[in-house]
């Protein structure tokens, strides 16, 4: 019985990897480079974000992902942004990476009381799948003997996205899109022979796999509840995730107060609930002030799962340096560095 359930669980698992090829986090909020290369130098300075994050605690070969994505701005007006994003993913015997490089640039709209970033990323993502060091195949009998199960596949191909992102003092919202070439990672064909010799003793093993385009919008708003004097900010938000086949939605709702730690939760239809706190603490500069921020986030599994795991967790490190003067936003303070 329980063989039959593990094998259910691990089917499910298998589906939803086939629904949503990127990993998906909780705290999207602090990573919006990730999904959309127009954030790129959005803080007007120079920022790096660390999120790793452990889904289905408890269940063997869950999804495991580590983010590494680093921008600036640059030039007089801080109107050009450039980034890097790094990503490891592992599911099960399956591992993907991600290389990419952006670029945006940032166009004052409404008298310079709103901002559109336009950007591209290119970069590569490279695909493997079978046993690596001591994570080798379960099997009764000694499988490299059967030329059936498939050594290591590995190949890499190129990778193209374009995003859009919008934003003035109290509202962001943006548009994006992965893998627009929806290539195919694909190693044509590799010879197995084995010995002693089997029948037949040579097996032509492909991997193959499709990539589908991904679709992301996001959006949020900040209310001062305290009347402007930024002490207490409500901030709701969503995004939305598709591959034109299958679409899910975050929401999430956090309150930053005082300036410096935040709490709240974020939403997955039909996946889980979680709840949000984290940290921020300035720093004074001779450029300005730059800031230091950490957040966590455990999901609670909602969906059939949720009698299998032990549940998400997940944690983000980022930190902001001022590159030097930047133009002033007119209004309330500049948020940027508040989320």
């Amino acid at each position: 019985m329980r063989k039959t359930l593990t094998t259910l669980g691990l089917a499910m698992i298998g589906f939803t990897a086939m629904a949503q090829q990127d990993p998906q986090f909780t705290q999207y909020m602090f990573n919006k480079l990730f999904t959309n290369p127009g954030y790129s130098g959005y803080h007007k300075s120079l920022c790096g974000t660390v999120i790793g994050r452990q889904q289905w605690s408890g269940f063997d070969g869950a999804p495991t992902t580590f983010v590494v994505s680093i921008d600036a701005a640059l030039g007089a007006q801080r109107n050009h942004g450039l980034g890097v994003n790094l990503m490891f993913d592992k599911l099960g015997f399956e591992a993907t990476n991600g290389y990419r490089l952006n670029y945006a640039y940032h166009l004052p709209l409404m008298s310079g009381q709103a901002d559109l970033g336009i950007g591209i990323e290119v970069g590569a993502i490279s695909k493997t799948i079978g046993p690596t060091g001591s994570n080798s195949w379960l099997a009764t009998q000694n499988w490299q003997t059967d030329p059936s199960i498939p050594p290591l596949l590995k190949k890499t191909t190129f990778d193209l996205g374009f995003g859009l992102y919008f934003s003035t003092q109290k509202i962001h919202f943006g548009i994006a899109s992965t893998h627009l070439a929806a290539q195919d990672i694909a190693d044509g064909s590799q010879s197995v022979t084995v010995t002693p010799p089997t029948s037949p003793p040579t097996v032509t093993h492909n991997l193959v796999y499709a990539l589908a385009r991904h679709y992301f919008i996001n959006g949020g708003y900040d209310w001062w509840i305290d009347g402007g004097t930024g002490d207490w900010i409500l901030r709701p938000s969503f995004l939305v995730k598709s591959d034109a086949s299958i679409t899910q939605f975050d929401l999430n709702v956090n309150i930053l107060m005082k300036q410096r730690i935040w709490a709240g939760a974020t939403y997955r239809l039909q996946d889980a609930i979680a709840p949000t706190i984290g940290y921020q603490q300035p720093f004074t500069t001779k450029y300005g002030q730059s800031w230091l921020k950490i957040g966590l986030a455990y999901d609670v599994t909602t969906s059939a799962l949720k009698s299998y795991n032990n549940g998400t967790y997940e944690a983000v490190l980022n930190y902001c340096h001022p590159l030097g003067k930047t133009p002033k936003i007119e209004g309330h303070e500049d948020v940027r560095n508040f989320f």
